[in-house]
């Protein structure tokens, strides 16, 4: 099936709508907030910010595929800046640079659609990132770096690199926008609720802020958005809508609290400054990057969008 060429210009009015719209809720819970102590000012940095984020991302989709595949690949190799210094691998260069050189080679089969050789890149990546030290006659410390690059460059490079893949398709126009707005309300519905009304802790070791109520009250938000992107996913059933919508909400809370996991481990805040109110680059992108294949083989199995990928 070929969704409808408006479809992803639809979405992507929503999106704006779904961002402008935002400030409704901000006003409301504000003075309740002020009440109850909570920084209030940090809590609109942090919806401004969106305003800078989200033509980075619209921008590109408008201009065309190569322009968001390359802006992927930015983010791919930004996230892993960020994260080499979060966990020291930056102080060993060759390790860093060829992380770099494997993730580039990541985003090839991208950008000529070339779907078997990127679904078998993780083994080929693999091979290579093992052979290096054995190339250099080095073992000292190689098992740690040699795993921390190869986590680096699927976790940040693969996982990221399928949300450039959509844009292969046509429908990829219109998944992806959706696919964002599905991840990001789920994130920002989890916080301003747990901010709000949540008292149970989910992980208080791992991430004290994160609670239980918040958790649950963003998969019920997060259903519903699933029905507000429909029109944009296809011919996708009912069940498999709410389970996509569950898959993603549960994994979404996963992939934040997988970069809180290696935060605490390296007794690092955020990754980074790069996003007022956010944090790094990778702050952001963390539950983006978890769900990304998630969202990506579940469309290609279970919808018809995804068909002319083979």
């Amino acid at each position: 099936m070929t969704l409808p060429e408006e479809a992803w210009a639809r979405m992507l009015v929503l999106l704006w709508g779904v961002l402008i719209g935002a400030a409704v809720p901000l006003a409301v819970l504000s003075p309740l907030w002020r009440r109850t102590g909570k920084k209030i000012g940090a809590m609109w940095l942090k919806y401004s910010a969106w305003f800078i984020m989200a033509p980075l991302i619209t921008v590109p989709l408008i201009l065309g595929r190569y322009w968001i595949q390359a802006a992927f690949l930015v983010m791919s190799l930004y996230a892993f800046e960020e994260y080499s210094r979060a966990v020291g691998l930056w102080r060993h260069r060759p390790h860093v640079w060829l992380a770099r050189t494997c993730i580039v080679l990541i985003y090839v089969p991208v950008a000529i659609s070339w779907f078997a050789l990127f679904v078998a890149m993780p083994a080929y990546l693999i091979i290579i990132i093992f052979a290096f030290p054995v190339a250099r006659d080095e073992y000292e410390g190689m098992i740690q770096r040699t795993c921390l690059t190869v986590l680096g460059v699927l976790y940040f490079g693969w996982f990221l690199a399928h949300l450039a893949f959509l844009m292969n398709v046509a429908a990829g126009r219109a998944l992806l926008p959706a696919f964002l707005l599905v991840v990001v309300v789920n994130d920002s519905a989890a916080y301003l609720i747990g901010s709000t009304f949540g008292r149970r802790p989910l992980v208080p070791k791992m991430s004290p802020n994160k609670t239980v109520e918040g958790t649950l009250g963003a998969l019920a938000i997060t259903m519903g958005v699933m029905f507000a992107v429909r029109f944009a996913l296809g011919e996708i059933s009912l069940p498999h809508l709410l389970l996509l919508g569950f898959l993603l909400s549960v994994g979404g809370a996963v992939g934040d609290l997988t970069i809180s996991m290696i935060k605490r481990d390296v007794h690092v805040k955020d990754t980074g400054r790069l996003i007022p109110g956010h944090g790094g680059l990778l702050d952001r992108l963390d539950s983006i990057i978890f769900t990304a294949p998630m969202f990506f083989y579940f469309m290609k199995h279970f919808c018809d969008v995804l068909a002319p990928i083979l």
